[in-house]
This record gives C-alpha cells, sequence and structure tokens, in this order.
C-alpha cells in the first residue's frame, strides 16, 4: 500500500488547484482551456490509480485490474495529446494552418487508444508490484516515447528563439521528474510516480499560465467602449453642428441680400426679423458649444451680483419672440413679484432659462407654453424655482433616462426633422449641479413635459 502514498499526494495537489483554478477568474482563451482539461484527466488518472491499486489488495480479481490498467493508459494517452497541443501552442504554432500534422496527432491517438484496449495484457501483481506488460502496455510506452520526443523538440525550439522561457520550466521538470522515476524504479519496483510527477507540473504550470486580472481587464475593456463611444457621438455632434450652424448662417446672409432688393419699409422689416431669428438661434447654439467646452475643462466659476429676475426673463423671452409667434405657440409668464433682490450669477439664470425656453418652443408645435418662478426665501437666501410646462410631443420613459446626457435628442425616437445639437439639457444640468440645484422632468407622450429647476440664491 506504501505504492499509493506519492499518488495520494499527488491527488490533494490537484484538487487545491482545481479549487485554486475554477474559483479564481480567468480568461478563457486556448492555454486555459487546455491546462483545465489537463487537471480533469490528472484528477481521474490519479483517481484510477489508487482505485486500482486498492482492488488488487482486497479483490485480487486480474481481469477488473487489467480492465482499469487499459482505462489509466488511455486516459494517460489523452493527457500525452493535450500536452503536445499545450507544447505547438506555447511555440505559436497554429495547427489549424498545419493539418497534416493535427490530422497525424488526433489519428495517432485515437490508434493508441484502441490498441491498447485490444491488444493483450498481462497484469503482473505480487504483494509489492502492480504493474503490467504486453502488446497494449508496449504501446502506451511508444505514444508516451513520442509525446515526450515532441515535448523536447518543443523545448530546445524555444530554448532556441530565447521568448516565452517561463512557458517551458514544467516540461523541463516533467522531463527531469520522469528521468529520475525511471532511476527510481530499479531501486522502488513498487513505485507509482506518474500521476504525483503531473500534479506537480501542473502545480507549476499554474504559475506560469499568462492569467491577467479579470476585473482590471474588464475595467480596460469597459473604458475602451466608452471612449470608442464617446469619440463616435462627438463625431457625429460635429457633423450635425456643421449642418445646425449653416442653416441659420445662410439664413442671415440670405435675409440680409433680400433686404437690399426689398421694395417696401415692410418687406425689409420682414427680412430683418428673420435675420434677427437666425442671429438669436446661432448665439444660442454657440453658447452651449462654449458652455459644453467650459464644462468639460472645469472652467465654469460662478459670480456673485444683484441681479432682478423680471429682466433676465424678459430679455430671454425676447431673444425667442420670433420663434413663438412664428409657430403661433402662446407663452404665458408667471414670476413671484418679491424676486426682485436676488444675488447670484444671473448669465447661469440665463443660460438655463434660453436652454429650457428653446426646448419647449422646439418640442411643441402646437398650444402653450407656461414659464413659472418662484422662490422660497428663508433668512438671507432663496430656493429659486423654475418649472417651464408644455403641451407639446411630450418625452417616452427610453428617451428620458439619457435625457440630461451631451448629444442625446429626443427627436432620435420621435421626429429627427427638429433642429438642435442635443446639448441644452446637459448643460442645464450642469449648471444647476454648479449651483448646488437640481432638475427633474415629469413628461407624457402625446400631452406635454414639465420641467423643474431648484437652485440656491442669495437675498440681498
Amino acid at each position: 500500500m506504501e505504492a499509493v502514498i506519492l499518488t495520494i499526494i499527488g491527488l490533494l495537489i490537484n484538487i487545491t488547484l482545481n479549487i485554486l483554478f475554477h474559483v479564481k477568474k480567468h480568461i478563457n482563451n486556448n492555454e486555459t482551456n487546455i491546462y483545465s482539461k489537463l487537471l480533469f484527466l490528472n484528477f481521474i488518472f490519479l483517481l484510477i490509480e489508487i482505485i486500482t491499486v486498492f482492488l488488487a489488495f482486497i479483490t485480487n480479481n486480474l481481469t477488473l485490474i487489467s480492465i482499469l490498467q487499459r482505462i489509466y493508459m488511455s486516459i494517460l494517452v489523452i493527457i500525452n495529446y493535450f500536452s503536445v497541443k499545450y507544447c505547438f501552442l506555447i511555440c505559436n504554432i497554429d495547427l489549424t494552418n498545419h493539418k497534416i500534422i493535427k490530422h497525424f496527432i488526433n489519428i495517432f491517438t485515437i490508434i493508441s487508444i484502441a490498441l491498447i484496449m485490444i491488444l493483450p495484457l498481462k497484469v503482473i501483481y505480487t504483494s509489492l508490484i502492480l504493474d503490467g506488460e504486453g502488446l497494449s502496455y508496449d504501446v502506451a510506452v511508444i505514444n508516451s516515447l513520442l509525446s515526450f520526443s515532441i515535448i523536447i523538440i518543443s523545448t530546445y525550439y524555444l530554448i532556441y528563439k530565447s521568448n516565452t522561457l517561463v512557458k517551458i520550466i514544467p516540461f523541463l521538470v516533467l522531463i527531469f521528474l520522469y528521468l529520475t522515476g525511471f532511476f527510481l524504479r530499479t531501486v522502488y519496483k513498487e513505485l507509482i510516480f506518474e500521476g504525483f510527477f503531473y500534479s506537480y507540473v501542473l502545480f507549476i504550470m499554474y504559475h506560469t499560465i499568462e492569467n491577467p486580472d479579470v476585473k482590471m481587464l474588464n475595467e480596460v475593456t469597459y473604458a475602451k467602449n466608452q471612449a470608442e463611444k464617446a469619440n463616435r457621438i462627438k463625431s457625429e455632434f460635429i457633423s450635425s453642428m456643421s449642418h445646425e450652424i449653416r442653416t441659420p448662417l445662410n439664413a442671415i446672409v440670405g435675409y440680409s441680400q433680400m433686404i437690399d432688393y426689398s421694395k417696401s419699409l415692410k418687406e425689409a422689416k420682414e427680412n430683418s426679423k428673420e435675420i434677427i431669428n437666425a442671429s438669436n438661434t446661432l448665439l444660442n447654439m454657440l453658447s452651449n458649444v462654449l458652455d459644453v467646452a467650459m464644462i468639460d475643462t472645469s472652467s465654469l466659476e460662478l459670480k456673485e451680483v444683484k441681479y432682478d429676475i423680471n429682466d433676465i426673463t424678459n430679455g430671454v423671452i425676447d431673444l425667442f419672440k420670433y420663434k413663438i409667434e412664428e409657430k403661433n405657440l402662446k407663452l404665458k409668464l408667471v414670476i413671484d413679484k418679491k424676486l426682485n433682490n436676488l444675488k447670484g450669477d444671473p448669465d447661469k439664470i440665463k443660460r438655463i432659462l434660453a436652454n429650457l425656453i428653446d426646448n419647449s418652443i422646439k418640442y411643441t408645435p402646437k398650444g402653450i407654453i407656461i414659464l413659472t418662478i418662484k422662490g422660497n426665501i428663508l433668512n438671507n437666501k432663496c430656493i429659486l424655482n423654475i418649472t417651464i410646462e408644455d403641451t407639446g410631443i411630450g418625452i417616452d420613459d427610453k428617451t428620458k433616462k439619457n435625457l440630461f446626457t451631451n448629444f442625446t435628442r429626443k427627436e432620435e425616437h420621435m421626429d429627427s426633422n427638429i433642429s438642435g445639437m442635443g446639448l441644452g439639457l446637459s448643460i442645464t444640468k450642469s449648471l444647476v449641479e454648479l449651483m448646488d440645484g437640481d432638475i427633474t422632468c415629469e413628461s407624457e407622450v402625446g400631452k406635454g413635459t414639465k420641467f423643474s429647476v431648484n437652485i440656491k440664491q442669495k437675498v440681498e
């Protein structure tokens, strides 16, 4: 029974390796796949070694022992097969491009297993020794010798190339162990060492497998995908911006030329209105682009000056009055009268109002827009509440999730004829958060949308 001590130690090593390998996340590639198969085969190999010895000791049934020895040698052939495949892998030899070699290895393995199972095998069993001899045993030896020859050639090839030397360490150890094992077998004929040697080699191989940190790899992949997505979105944005800026510029140039050919003052005024409308559109677009650049570089800073919310609101509405008239919309304005001495950044308030009003006009084909500005004053502080409600096309749930993301436009899911670069709401959210506030959206498709903004201001 002392013969299986090494085998039992080998089994314990194998179980430990299986736990370590399968519990820890690893890259699923050819190298790890082959290693996983070798671990499994080695486990079965060791198990059959132990079972064969115990059955021989308990039953002395030579027929059953013979069957187990044939299975044992067949598994050894399969281990040799995957060891050879691993050698070709670390030598960067793709067997799919060398079909003759691939077919030879496959056919040789199948024939070896078939001959082991059918050729004569004599079981040698005494109180100390369990072995075998015969043609079946000779086939297993020939298969192992040929496999070892390929391993030795691969080892020499890798040393000659002077790369991936760490990969050949397990095979150098295996060759050394087998030579040592054959020498020990001459002294201790009862020794069974094959399974233990393979376990030890797999232990070394475990530390040579290239297996980068999966978590870090996933993070790198995610970052790469995000970068590619951002690059694609910005490319689309530049394309969109080129078109959007040309439209008002062409209008400005066109209507400016038409003023020269105007036959009446009334006609000239109509053309000038279109120029003003296009100029305001262009101004809003360029302001958004500049705001995005400043937000990306974290160069936005808050001022703190006294302002009149009525003056700011009326000034912003003046920018859009031609658009409102053009679409025949109604704009209702409600401002809390006590909000006449606020202190904050009026330019940022203007940008928030401009983006919200522009967004509502854009997506409201008919009906009314209600802009309400209220404030909750306590001591020298005020929570300024701005709500804008429209009877427009509304926003579906899918769009609402990415509503405040750069370059996201509602019409991607609704109406692609509506102009815009998809920046307004994203900028608005950034400005609101800069002022320690929040923005929310309530909407129903076909019925309209309501945006609510709360920002902190001081009271003069």
